[in-house]
């Protein structure tokens, strides 16, 4: 079977940022007619740009029939070399936040409507969001200044956007420390104070990072797993949370940044676990939702995995009816 071609990527701006180029790639739906108005949006986390889909989107075009496919990279991210306007402006000299980037996402797909369905609102095009790791949050921040244009939602291994590290590892400076707490086969108390220091530096809130977002606001316009709801078009919504395999995420980072094992089984895999059946209680249905667990994947699913999160999608749009 030859490998399906995806188109090169295309740049567009929207109404509010004129002079900042936008970097993005929309497949048409097949078959063409008659016209559809279902899209899948990708919306990539900090660590992998929007050429990281591209394994899912192949998948999904070997489909007998596949929805239409937009991926894009934001201002400062992958091939949108453009910086965002907000950035050092009154009130943003730290950078513009999650709400400023869903507002961003807004104004994206208006001009997507107009230029590919030949619409002049989003309203009318049936929309699924696959957002990984800060793409989550982007996602729910989206659909709570949008309620009612989402159909369905699948969140890859979301990040925690109120929370630092330093929050839930225990710090070894405080009086009640407790170092049994810490300390394990692969760890002494100085292995795990380094591993501690250098996770903070890198993934507390304050961390500075290459597309320039203040996620220092995480804690202010999304305090909690469980809300705001998620309210999806004609009032359903339907939603998928995957969460990482504790093993493999474990062994990765012990591999990438030496963080022994124990630590991340301890402490990082309880919290996100908790964290993400809270993002199950999003959509107020009265239905139970589980945590999907992508069996041998770390963080990055859609790079360890792209054919689960292609059949993720694949369901998704058979349970809404595309």
């Amino acid at each position: 079977m030859t490998t399906p071609s995806i188109p090169p990527p295309s740049q567009l701006t929207v109404h509010s940022k004129p002079s900042a180029p936008i970097s993005y790639t929309f497949i048409p739906p097949s078959p063409p007619s008659p016209p559809s108005k279902n899209l899948i949006v990708f919306i990539n986390g900090l660590g992998l740009p929007a050429a990281s889909w591209k394994p899912t989107l192949i998948h999904l075009l070997t489909q007998p029939t596949h929805p239409a496919l937009l991926t894009y990279d934001r201002f400062g991210q992958g091939l949108t070399t453009s910086r965002d306007p907000l950035d050092g402006t009154p009130g943003k000299e730290r950078g513009h936040n999650f709400q400023d980037i869903a507002n961003d996402l807004h104004s994206l797909l208006q001009v997507v409507a107009e230029k590919e369905f030949q619409s002049s609102r989003i309203e009318d095009v049936n929309i699924i969001m696959v957002g990984a790791s800060i793409g989550c949050p982007i996602i729910r921040l989206y659909i709570a200044t949008h309620p009612g244009v989402v159909s369905g939602v699948i969140f890859l291994d979301s990040n925690i956007p109120h929370l630092n590290y330093s929050d839930f590892l225990p710090d070894p400076s405080a009086p009640n420390f407790d170092r049994a707490s810490v300390i394990a086969e692969d760890c002494t108390l100085p292995q795990y104070i380094g591993a501690r220091l250098a996770l903070c530096k890198m993934f507390d809130l304050d961390a500075k990072n290459p597309e320039g977002i203040d996620r220092t606001q995480g804690p202010r316009l999304l305090p909690e797993a469980e809300n705001p709801k998620l309210v999806g078009k004609d009032g359903r919504m339907e939603l998928v949370v995957v969460g990482h395999d504790p093993e493999t995420f474990a062994s990765m980072s012990l591999e990438r940044m030496g963080t022994p094992k124990s630590l991340s089984e301890k402490f990082t895999n309880k919290y996100w676990a908790g964290y993400n059946e809270g993002l199950t209680r999003l959509v107020d249905d009265g239905k139970e939702r589980k945590v999907t667990i992508a069996k041998g994947c770390g963080h990055f699913i859609q790079s360890d995995d792209p054919t689960f999160v292609g059949e993720e999608i694949v369901k998704m749009s058979e349970r809404i009816g595309w």
